[in-house]
C-alpha cells in the first residue's frame, strides 16, 4: 500500500491548516489526465474517500488511494524533496 512519510505528512498537515480545511479531511491521491493525454498524479484534501477508494492511516493523516494507481504505487511512498522553491511532493520506492 502507498505510504507517507513523516515529513509528507508534516507538509500536509500544514498546508490544510493554512487553507482552513478542517481536521477531519484526508488526503486523497488519484490519477488525473493531463495535457497530450499524459496521466499525472493529483493529491488534494478530501472530506471522505470516494467509492472503491483503498483508506489507510499514514503518520497521523487519512490517506485515500483511488483504485487506478493503487496498485502501481502500491510499493511506492509519498516524501518530501526541498527544492530551491521550497518543498515539493515525490513519489519514491518505499525505505525498505
Amino acid at each position: 500500500m502507498l505510504q507517507l512519510s513523516q515529513s509528507a505528512a508534516d507538509v500536509l498537515h500544514q498546508a490544510r491548516d493554512e487553507q482552513d480545511i478542517p481536521d477531519g479531511y484526508g488526503v486523497r491521491v488519484s490519477a488525473q489526465a493531463g495535457p497530450g493525454g499524459q496521466t499525472s498524479l493529483a493529491v488534494g484534501f478530501a472530506e471522505a474517500p470516494a467509492e472503491g477508494d483503498e483508506v489507510t492511516e499514514e503518520a497521523g493523516m487519512e490517506l485515500y488511494v483511488s483504485q487506478e494507481v493503487a496498485g502501481p504505487l502500491a510499493e511506492s511512498m509519498i516524501d518530501v524533496e526541498n527544492t530551491g522553491q521550497g518543498a515539493q511532493l515525490v513519489v519514491k520506492p518505499q525505505q525498505e
